[in-house]
């Protein structure tokens, strides 16, 4: 098959569902794999998408040498859900956030697999490597990657097992590939163990409040930092009926802040972003947290630092 390989993908799930021509998105195809439910969901929002619950009947967890817990072999697993857990292409970056000591992610003990996969979760590590612990669910997975997903996310906010495609190549028109991810996405939901869901909440995430907080406050003093300026500056920014303002050649030119502000804000910016994102460590998002962290920082302090220029220019 030829062509367009989304168009050409799309298809042959359309083909193995054995579903009508559909014209509107987005549409949904479902299959039973081994009995174990699957839907994919074919839109422009989201391209292709895999899902499929979590766990859908209790199963062993997975014993052996490369997993360990502190409950006896073969006890019932519970954990704060959902759980989490996500599952990306490893990149340099990672490799080098983790090598700098900046981000810790849990290994598995499986080389190819710890190589080759980025684990992200908020759980606990040893649940993780629990979750983890099927071989063939771990070769599944890089099956999947390999094939392009861009990550699995395992007992999502919806409770499901999700695997996300949202970049298209040439192997996605060959014969079978739908298949293939269907049998390997599959395999991943018959040998995730049960996991009970414990009574006890999960630590609040200061850190990620405080970033979504500076991320907001950036937004809005972006959005109407401008308007309040122009509005503070009144006639010095008037240049169409104020014959006397100048843009920068005046201690009271309408843009005058703004230079001044950033040659007083850039450096102490700087400073404190590099200071603050060098205490983030530890996750295994840390390295994206230290870098939202540090432009955050940089932002806010050149934003403050132009509205102060301004008070005090304007108001002498």
């Amino acid at each position: 098959m030829t062509g367009d390989p989304e168009s050409a993908l799309a298809h042959q799930f359309r083909e193995l569902a054995g579903a009508p021509k559909e014209t509107e998105w987005p549409v949904d195809f479902h299959f039973s794999i081994g009995g174990y439910p699957i839907r994919v969901t074919y839109s422009v929002q989201d391209f292709i998408r895999l899902r499929s619950p979590y766990a859908p009947r209790a199963q062993r967890p997975v014993d052996g040498a490369q997993v360990t817990y502190r409950e006896p072999a073969g006890a019932p697993l519970s954990a704060v859900r959902p759980m989490s857990i996500e599952l990306r292409p490893e990149t340099s970056e990672h490799r080098a956030a983790k090598v700098a000591l900046v981000s810790t992610e849990v290994q598995t003990g499986d080389p190819p697999f710890d190589h080759e996969v980025y684990i992200h979760s908020p759980s606990d590590p040893l649940i993780v490597q629990r979750v983890l612990g099927s071989p063939e669910l771990r070769a599944s997975v890089r099956e999947l990657l390999a094939e392009g997903f861009s990550s699995i996310d395992i007992d999502d906010e919806r409770g499901e097992i999700c695997a996300h495609l949202q970049a298209f190549t040439d192997r996605h028109c060959s014969p079978g590939c739908a298949a293939r991810m269907l049998d390997a996405f599959a395999t991943i939901a018959r040998n995730v163990p049960h996991v009970a869901r414990s009574s006890a909440l999960r630590p609040a995430d200061t850190g990620r409040t405080l970033l979504l907080v500076g991320g907001v406050l950036c937004a809005v003093l972006l959005l109407l930092g401008a308007p309040v300026y122009f509005l503070a500056a009144g006639d010095r920014c008037d240049f169409e009926n104020n014959g006397g303002a100048s843009v920068l050649l005046s201690w009271d030119g309408c843009f005058t802040p703004v230079p001044l502000g950033l040659a007083a804000g850039l450096p102490v910016g700087l400073a404190l972003a590099a200071a603050v994102s060098s205490r983030i460590r530890g996750r295994s998002d840390s390295h994206e947290r230290a870098s939202s962290a540090y432009a955050i920082l940089v932002i806010l302090a050149a934003q403050l630092a132009i509205a102060l220029s301004a008070a005090v220019l304007w108001a002498t």
